[in-house]
């Protein structure tokens, strides 16, 4: 153990020790565990005090939970505290009368580095290889260890939309089995104009990768390839190379995953120009058509050929679910939520090889713990409130995509949710930042709640990188709960947005997803602080009232909402 490694294991024993201890043995049973007593959260300070935030973001983001990685010994040690500090707040287990909702989750991993063949084109039907890694990036999800495509057609989808709200389908008149759809990245108001209809330039859900897929396998598609492009993609080709080459994971599913492509993936900028000149269609042209009304898919003279081996395991994961009851309305509830995963051991930086995840998402954990207590102290209030700690979040939101399939409330019994992923860190701002602003009215009620601080709410900076498609209520979204999504803005009490945009791209380069984003002592949360205060008081109303908040006009998940509230 190197000496930082040490330093901090030695830190959380004692103080986990002058608390009552817990039992980190690896060969209990997770689920059977009693948890541990801990009274860390009442000795730190009040609810929501940032003493208190800090010292659960100190003990989670230690060393000694080794990186929180999902089925491993830092998933056992996170539990056991949630479980403990859940309990102290006066929760009562939430999942049928557990605390713990198992997540079943399936690992794949390519084996080798398989070889995507075109044939057929204009001037030329010989075969040609394209490279992984270089060129592509393919896997399955399904539970099949070898999978082959031979000579499978590709048919050019434009964005992959299907969009009856607005009029669009790009799938019609195509019957896509046996076919692998070649989709663009992003969806068609990024680059053509800011007032199509998609809502310009901000990022919807029909333009993120996630939706790409699901969409393609409605369709009945044998494949999906994503055409990379940086800018709509908001990140390089490097992010493909290095996040989509590791295990792959999804939920265990009934069916095998037999409904999803056999192969999804991405294709390079110079593969994809490669395959349109070959095909005889100017990659401009088509893609320029595909950003109007009235798209048709085109079908390339191009057949794809390819053969996966892959490595599968099955492992079970947790998320940790307490509540407490409400009076009147007690079949109806708000839903608090945040991830407790992060990386585990990744790529190590300096010989230190623990991804600890302090800001993302000890912070968050730590806020969806302090909230509770700060529920505690009121008694009943008229809805039940629900908190839940959520696995796999980095791993592609897969806790909350099992939450959101076998809820503890039904979409329409759950009235709103409001989730938290990288508290404020940089002390307080003038500011509150909305993911995904103009969604639904749950942001009006934080913008009364903000000016009652003295603050303003603020869209986010870069829209277009659709980031509210990327956190665990988006799980929740696409099922018909509103939910909200906010953070501590840029805009700091101390050094204004040039200070805080700075340490913003700090952040990013030196730490998210590395080492480096660990617990420093340094750290100013007056603005975490601010930040769930707005949050409990959104919440709170919410939960004492009978109001069920609306999407906005345009919002993706409107129509699934009011199917659902119909069912009531």
């Amino acid at each position: 153990m190197n000496a930082k490694a040490w330093a901090a294991s030695a830190a959380l024993m004692m103080a986990l020790a002058s608390c009552g201890g817990f039992s980190a043995s690896q060969d209990s049973a997770v689920d059977t565990v009693a948890p541990a007593q801990f009274e860390i959260a009442r000795a730190a300070g009040p609810p929501l005090s940032p003493a208190a935030i800090a010292q659960h973001v100190r003990v989670l983001a230690s060393d000694a939970f080794e990186g929180r990685a999902p089925v491993s010994p830092g998933e056992t040690k996170t539990l056991e505290y949630l479980i403990a500090q859940f309990e102290a707040a006066g929760l009562r287990p939430g999942y049928n009368g557990a605390w713990l909702q198992p997540v079943p989750l399936q690992e794949s991993r390519v084996q080798g580095e398989p070889v995507l063949s075109i044939n057929g084109g204009v001037g030329s039907s010989a075969s040609v290889d394209y490279l992984y890694r270089r060129d592509h990036v393919i896997w399955t999800k399904r539970n099949q260890a070898a999978l082959a495509l031979e000579n499978a057609p590709l048919v050019f989808v434009g964005y992959g939309v299907v969009a009856p709200e607005v009029g669009w389908n790009d799938y019609a008149g195509q019957d896509m089995r046996g076919k692998i759809a070649v989709i663009l990245i992003n969806d068609p108001d990024f680059e053509a104009d800011l007032g199509g209809k998609f809502g310009g330039k901000p990022m919807t859900y029909y333009g993120r990768w996630t939706y790409k897929f699901e969409e393609a396998a409605r369709q009945g598609a044998a494949g999906a390839l994503i055409i990379h492009e940086s800018a709509p993609a908001s990140y390089p080709w490097a992010v493909v190379q290095s996040s989509w080459t590791g295990p792959q994971f999804d939920v265990i599913r009934a069916d095998g995953a037999a409904a999803r492509p056999g192969v999804e993936g991405w294709i390079s900028t110079p593969m994809a120009a490669a395959l349109f000149h070959r095909a005889g269609i100017d990659f401009a042209q088509a893609k320029s058509a595909a950003q109007k009304p009235g798209f048709t898919a085109l079908a390339m003279p191009l057949a794809a050929s390819v053969r996966l081996l892959t490595a599968i395991k099955q492992s079970t994961s947790h998320n940790v679910v307490g509540m407490f009851e409400g009076r009147a309305a007690k079949s109806e509830a708000l839903i608090y939520t945040a991830h407790w995963d992060h990386l585990g051991r990744c790529p190590p930086v300096n010989g230190d090889d623990i991804c600890n995840g302090a800001r993302d998402n000890a912070t968050g954990t730590a806020g969806l713990i302090e909230l509770a207590r700060r529920f505690g102290q009121e008694g009943s209030l008229n809805r039940s409130v629900m908190f839940v700690a959520f696995t796999a979040e980095e791993k592609g939101l897969l806790g909350s995509a099992y939450y959101a399939a076998n809820p503890a409330f039904a979409a329409n019994k759950t009235v709103a949710a409001i989730n938290m992923d990288g508290l404020q860190t940089s002390g307080p701002s003038r500011e509150v930042v909305v993911i995904g602003a103009g969604k639904s009215e749950l942001e009006d009620m934080l913008a009364a709640a903000a000016a009652a601080q003295g603050r303003r709410t603020a869209p986010e900076p870069f829209p277009e990188r659709g980031s509210y498609f990327r956190s665990d209520h988006f799980e929740l979204a696409k099922i018909g709960i509103p939910a909200l999504f906010a953070n501590g803005g840029i805009d700091l009490v101390d050094g204004g947005e040039a200070r805080g945009r700075a340490l913003s791209e700090a952040y990013i380069a030196n730490a998210y997803h590395k080492p480096d984003d660990e617990f420093d002592e340094s750290w100013n949360l007056v603005g975490a602080s601010q930040d769930l205060q707005l949050l409990y008081t959104v919440g709170r109303t919410i939960a004492e009232g009978s109001t069920w908040p609306k999407w906005k006009a345009g919002a993706e998940f409107k129509a699934t909402r009011e199917a659902s509230l119909k069912q009531r």
